[in-house]
């Protein structure tokens, strides 16, 4: 049997298609030749890349270069750990080893977290998939049955009817007003009537009028036609296919956390290599070069605690903190109908400045609605939106009063229909449907003006696209009344009159105001149909129902725009962020809503044919400039979001149907429609509308750019605060040595470190996440290129600075004047005068002084200056952050737990018994967040006096 591939269907009559697969289309194919070409060509459904288990997503959470640099003080800390119990055989535990722990088991929450919300996220989206349809009927040894739709192979010959799926692609040979709405696969916004004409070879999918897809729906009709595709060989099958082939790259936030982690990964070897040769080289000048066992053991140390302060600057917290800032947007999200599938693509969304969008079913409703109605030579509004029963017909902003005419029009528009309407709740609006979207519509118009059942059906002539219109008889009030819609040329060369405020007038001096009607209807992108009427005698003969009737008017239909798009588009303008659309559409109708949401002024387009022509390089220089692309296919829509890659652009690519599939993979961020969306495109998705609503997008948008915010203001606390300890205790370490008898101690232990870096920076910032989002967030551009480190370098280096010269001040304070001035002022039993005398009790008790008061300092400075880092820009006070509160307040709480408890032991600190102490100490801490907001004062000032810059 020939290649699926090769056969062409469209472009071969259907006897050559039949002898290609070798099929009868009366009698179908055997069971037995059934079961064969079942194991030839697999089963007819769509193999899918084996996703991630759940081992595989929580590895994937150590898969980050801070996490690397963790690992790495893991293995030092051990490392140290052992050489400490080697030297001291008598405490085999080293203080390295708790150390070490500490940071595998952040690892392990920071894992644990990541896991649970991308793992909640997929669960969550396999309730959204849609089923594809389970049975389909086909013709085999002359028989009709029913069958699984996965045992369907090629050469079957299969039946469908409105409402159906088509169970695989199918060549067309036998149809009945054959009508397919193929939207998920080709953006075409309307029914498309199926011909069984042969088509050129080269003709793109939604022009092969004699093909049914897989999964698109018939919405009126009946046919049979030949199965030549099945799986994976069919058009939806091929786009599966290509999604599978398509690596999905590293996010922008995970590039830029990653060149932060390697910067600080060299930022940690250069100070372990500047500590270690200050150290040596303060001991040499010192002692000279000797190399005894002593001076040997000196140089060790010294290397010990350069190494020590190296791990102490990367921030063990960091990496929990955004997993959580992450998830905490990712629930923010959630409640805003935005199901975010992985925790990277809740920041990249705030780095969005091109938002490419299909229209049909994310601009629109993907719902056909009557807006205009044409009646008494006048033109009348329509209110309501899509399948919903609420508005009214209305004249210069004035309800319409239903007369007679009115009631006759709409009338055929509700009878002369074969769709079904149900009304779930009047008040509401809300219904469900069945049928062609154009007949929906209809009866939904009727429906919108109470229209009652008060009609008996007697007979039809069906629609068909030689006749291009479609007649019920039946009885209205006792009479005999033919009902016609259709094309509106058709209807006025067989109407005789036309009904203008109750008259019935002559036809020929209203056909110029009908055709210009029919014609503005058409610029503005809608649909038009004539709606006619004509009462029969009871003997009536059914061919002379369709001739010299009286016209009523037109109807305008449109795939109407959403009602909040328009706002939000106009919200995504000011936050600079650009709206492409992309769709299957006609140009025309493409055109005419872009312009109705105010997403262009241009009445610019490119079709796919167009675009075919273009090179590259011209595509890239095009894509500048047009906001509207139409009539494309996937691979269209690949090519324009490549070069807009290449642009620069962090590009949003948003769609339903399976088209738009390999381009939501392809964007930095693929957005999916929840309800309306196809399972293939959800799979390809980083986030899923969960109620298709355009205006979701730019909601989401906006809460990544305050997680942007948030983040960039947790990299500043947790930076700043962690270099300003090394600073510290370098600066400590050099006094100490060149001022022995003076300075007797390093001014914070190792475990303390720990502490600030876990506990009173780690609690504190994960609150962050949960600050209010900027109000004028939106009213900022979107960021380019890599800013993270660019925007908080220089809050890093002035905080850091400051801060380490307030604790070092503190330090050398204590040691020169208030340790000896409480010592010989008596104010502390424990505090006497021999605290200068090695190996008292007083000499071990000013040290853990000392070391307490900078440790509890750091603590409070720390816990007071986080509140200023919930803005870059603004008073700490615009952001109230009732969490903040709970946070800063429960990490004093175990500071002081573990100052007044015996826990003080394991931290090797003592109870601050004494005011002065707390003065000390409250005095430096309190000037880091005063200093900071000053400093933001600063910048205010400068953006008033510069409005085109940016400060956030």
């Amino acid at each position: 049997m020939i290649e699926l591939k090769q056969i062409n269907a469209h472009s071969k009559i259907i006897d050559e298609v039949a002898k290609l697969l070798e099929t009868d289309v009366k009698v179908g194919i055997s069971e037995s030749e059934a079961r064969k070409r079942l194991e030839t060509y697999g089963k007819n459904e769509l193999i899918k890349v084996k996703g991630k288990t759940a081992w595989q997503i929580f590895l994937s959470q150590f898969k980050d270069f801070l996490v690397y640099l963790l690992f790495f003080a893991i293995g030092v800390s051990i490392v140290i750990g052992i050489w400490e119990s080697i030297q001291n055989p008598l405490e085999p535990w080293s203080s390295e080893y708790t150390d070490a722990i500490v940071i595998a088991s952040i690892l392990i929450v920071n894992a644990i977290l990541g896991f649970y919300q991308e793992f909640q996220a997929e669960k969550s989206m396999e309730s959204l998939k849609k089923l594809a349809p389970h049975y389909a009927r086909v013709r085999r040894d002359d028989k009709v049955m029913q069958i699984d739709n996965e045992n369907v192979v090629p050469g079957d010959i299969v039946l469908f009817e409105e409402g159906d799926k088509f169970p695989a692609d199918v060549r067309i040979f036998k149809k009945f007003s054959l009508y397919v709405d193929e939207a998920i696969l080709t953006g075409e916004s309307k029914p498309v009537e199926k011909f069984l004409d042969v088509v050129d070879k080269k003709e793109i999918l939604a022009d092969r009028i004699n093909l049914g897809y897989m999964n698109t729906i018939i919405t009126r009709g009946n046919g049979e036609g030949i199965v030549i595709g099945t799986g994976m060989n069919t058009e939806i099958g091929k786009i599966a296919g290509s999604l599978q082939e398509e690596q999905t790259e590293a996010s922008p936030f995970q590039k830029e956390v990653d060149r932060f982690g390697k910067l600080l990964g060299i930022l940690v070897l250069i100070i372990c290599a500047a500590v270690f040769i200050a150290e040596t080289l303060i001991i040499l000048t010192s002692e000279g070069l000797i190399f005894n066992e002593a001076q040997v053991e000196e140089i060790i140390e010294a290397f010990k605690i350069s190494i020590s302060l190296a791990v102490s600057a990367v921030p063990e917290g960091l990496v929990v903190v955004i997993t959580v800032v992450m998830s905490i947007g990712m629930r923010k999200m959630a409640d805003r109908n935005a199901l975010v599938r992985n925790l990277t693509a809740v920041e990249t969304l705030g780095r969005v400045n091109v938002i490419c969008s299909d229209k049909t079913g994310t601009l629109t409703k993907n719902e056909m609605t009557v807006v205009k109605i044409y009646l008494h030579n006048k033109v009348l509004d329509i209110g309501g939106v899509g399948y919903n029963i609420t508005g009214d017909i209305i004249e210069n902003q004035q309800k319409v009063s239903i007369d007679e005419d009115l009631k006759r029009f709409l009338e055929v528009c509700y009878y002369c229909n074969n769709s079904n309407v149900n009304i779930l709740n009047e008040s509401t609006g809300e219904v469900t449907v069945v049928g062609d979207p154009t007949e929906i519509s209809m009866k939904v118009l009727a429906l919108k003006a109470k229209m009652n059942e008060g009609f008996e059906k007697i007979d039809e002539i069906p629609f068909n696209s030689d006749r291009k219109m479609m007649t019920v008889i039946g009885k209205i009030d006792g009479k005999t009344v033919a009902l016609i819609k259709g094309a509106p040329d058709v209807l006025m060369q067989n109407a005789s009159s036309i009904t203008i405020n109750g008259q019935q007038l002559d036809i020929d001096d209203y056909k110029q105001n009908l055709l210009e009607q029919n014609e503005n209807f058409a610029r503005n992108a809608l649909r038009v149909l004539g709606v006619a009427y004509k009462e029969l005698p009871e003997d009536y003969i059914l061919e002379e129902a369709e001739k010299s009737f009286t016209y009523i008017g037109l109807v305008g239909i449109i795939d109407p725009a959403r009602d909040e798009v328009k706002a939000s588009i106009s919200e995504a303008r000011m936050a600079g962020i650009r709206t492409i659309m992309i769709t299957g559409d006609h140009k025309i109708t493409a055109l005419a809503i872009a312009g109705q949401i105010g997403l262009t002024e241009s009445n610019e387009a490119i079709t796919g044919v167009e675009l075919e022509e273009m090179s590259d390089d011209e595509l890239r220089e095009r894509v500048k400039t047009v906001d509207v692309f139409a009539r494309v296919t996937s691979e269209h829509k690949l090519r324009i979001l490549r070069r807009l890659k290449e642009l620069g652009k962090i590009v949003s690519m948003t769609g339903d149907g399976v088209n738009d599939a390999p381009a939501v993979k392809g964007a930095h961020v693929g957005v999916a429609m929840g309800l309306k969306g196809t399972e293939v495109t959800q799979e390809a998705s980083d986030m899923i509308l969960i109620d298709d609503n355009y205006a979701t997008i730019v909601n989401a948008i906006e809460e990544g750019r305050g997680i942007f915010e948030t983040t960039k203001g947790f990299f500043r606390y947790m930076l700043s605060t962690n270099f300003d300890e090394i600073f510290l205790i370098l600066v400590a370490y050099i006094v100490m040595k060149l001022f022995s008898t003076i300075f007797l101690g390093l001014p914070i232990e190792p475990i303390q470190i720990l502490w600030l870096n876990i506990a009173t920076d780690g609690i504190p910032a994960m609150v962050l996440g949960l600050t209010p989002t900027d109000p004028d967030v939106m009213k900022e551009k979107p960021r380019e290129g890599f800013t993270l480190l660019k925007e908080i370098k220089g809050p890093v280096l002035f905080l850091g600075i400051y801060t380490s010269l307030t604790d070092i001040t503190l330090y050398l304070l204590l040691w020169t004047v208030l340790i000896p001035a409480w010592a010989q002022a008596g104010i502390d039993p424990l505090l006497t005068m021999d605290y200068l005398t090695k190996g008292t009790d007083a000499y071990f008790y000013s040290i853990s002084l000392a070391q307490t008061i900078l440790f509890t300092n750091l603590v409070i400075c720390e816990l007071l200056f986080v509140f200023t880092c919930t803005s870059n820009v603004k008073p700490f006070y615009h952001f109230p952050n009732k969490h903040l509160f709970w946070a800063t307040g429960l990490s004093l709480g175990l500071q002081l737990l573990i100052l007044y408890t015996p826990i003080a032991i394991a931290f090797r600190v003592v109870p601050l018994t004494h005011i002065f102490y707390w003065i000390a100490l409250l005095l430096s801490a309190f000037s880091v967040a005063i200093v900071d907001e000053l400093r933001k004062y600063v910048l205010r000032r400068k953006l008033r006096k510069d409005p085109n810059r940016s400060l956030r």
